[in-house]
């Protein structure tokens, strides 16, 4: 009966046939015969490591080699943005920015006589310079310049002249930047809100600033002499521009001529740099200092007015020259008349125009 059901499955494979032949062929399968196993390629019985599929094994290690080159490929990119790009270092803070006001860390204060200190303000710049630094020099290269000092208490500001600007040269590579420095002077008046505020200022505190604002364009030998007349911190926009023409070899002809008034010996600021530059260049810069009261080996007796300006400006060449003036008040009055607020001259007055010069040969500060 087997035998006879056997064939007769073999025979007639119809109507049954797809469900038989499924269950027969797995019932096959499983009783397959030692050489039908034999036949089956298998990676054990292939000599050359070949599969069903023609695939070559790889050599023990391969996986181990690609990590080790993703990771050395890793690490140059990683050293390349670290030595030529600035995008993995933190963000460089306290950059100068002539559009916004920009906290400024006070790094070290040093009075100068009993009422005046020299304030010292970090000045960072990046690694490689950017936009915001193209754009700062591109003003500071065109003439004197200054800065908007924000009392943050009462917001109010006022403009400051920086009597030294240093850009440093070595590079902090852990921080991406280069960190440098600008001097301001500041005398310090009873009603003077700005003035109190930054004499009240400590090291370690920050104090907004906005600059660098252009208050005066200048070119290399622009002028044949540059008259300047200054009367205490006055002397801050004057010593900006005598170092920088001094050391310019492009700015080799012009000649400066300095009148600086103080109300003693003792209240000379920046006294020991001025005559330093002028022992340097002996044949460029001339100083006469005048002091209201007190004993003075090298200054003499007075104050910027009509005898000693005149004397002053004696060979003031209207084609050629130009004064320059910046004081307190009561000078700028008897000089060349009050400056209004904002970026107009006011009228020529004081001696002055006394003397004959016409607006054009004048500029306040």
């Amino acid at each position: 009966m087997a035998g006879a059901r056997l064939r007769l499955l073999q025979r007639r494979p119809g109507a049954h046939g797809a469900c038989v032949s499924a269950r027969s062929i797995q019932g096959y399968r499983g009783y397959s015969t030692p050489a039908t196993q034999a036949a089956d390629p298998s990676p054990a019985s292939d000599p050359k490591g070949e599969g069903a599929q023609g695939k070559k094994e790889r050599p023990p290690g391969t996986y181990i080699i690609w990590a080790m080159e993703a990771i050395g490929a890793t690490a140059a990119f990683i050293y390349y943005l670290h030595l030529y790009t600035d995008l993995l270092k933190p963000k460089v803070e306290e950059r100068l920015n002539p559009d916004k006001y920009t906290p400024f860390t006070l790094v070290e204060r040093e009075p100068l006589t009993g009422d005046t200190t020299r304030f010292r303000f970090r000045i960072n710049r990046p690694r490689f310079n950017e936009e915001l630094e193209q754009l700062a020099d591109g003003i500071i290269t065109q003439g004197a310049w200054a800065l908007d000092v924000k009392d943050h208490l009462v917001q109010t500001y006022r403009t400051y002249t920086p009597v030294d600007y240093v850009v440093a040269t070595e590079v902090d590579d852990e921080r991406g930047l280069r960190e440098g420095y600008c001097d301001l002077v500041v005398k310090r008046y009873p009603g003077g809100s700005l003035s109190r505020f930054l004499h009240n200022t400590q090291v370690g505190d920050r104090v907004e600033m906005r600059g660098p604002i252009l208050t005066w364009p200048y070119s290399p030998n622009k002028y044949r002499r540059l008259y300047m007349v200054a009367g205490g911190t006055g002397i801050a926009p004057m010593y900006q521009l005598i170092d920088r023409i001094l050391g310019d070899p492009a700015d080799s002809a012009t000649q400066i001529s300095l009148l600086y008034g103080s109300q003693s010996e003792t209240d000379i600021i920046y006294r020991e740099q001025l005559d330093e530059l002028a022992k340097k260049h002996p044949e460029r810069l001339s100083i006469k200092y005048l002091v209201d009261r007190g004993p003075a080996s090298a200054a003499q007796p007075g104050r910027p007015d009509a005898r000693s300006v005149g004397e002053f400006v004696g060979g003031f060449d209207k084609s050629k020259d130009v004064v320059l003036v910046c004081g307190p008040d009561p000078m700028m009055a008897a000089v060349s008349g009050m400056r209004p607020i904002g970026p107009a001259q006011g009228p020529l007055r004081g001696c002055l125009r006394d003397l004959g010069l016409a607006p054009e040969n004048v500029f306040k500060f």
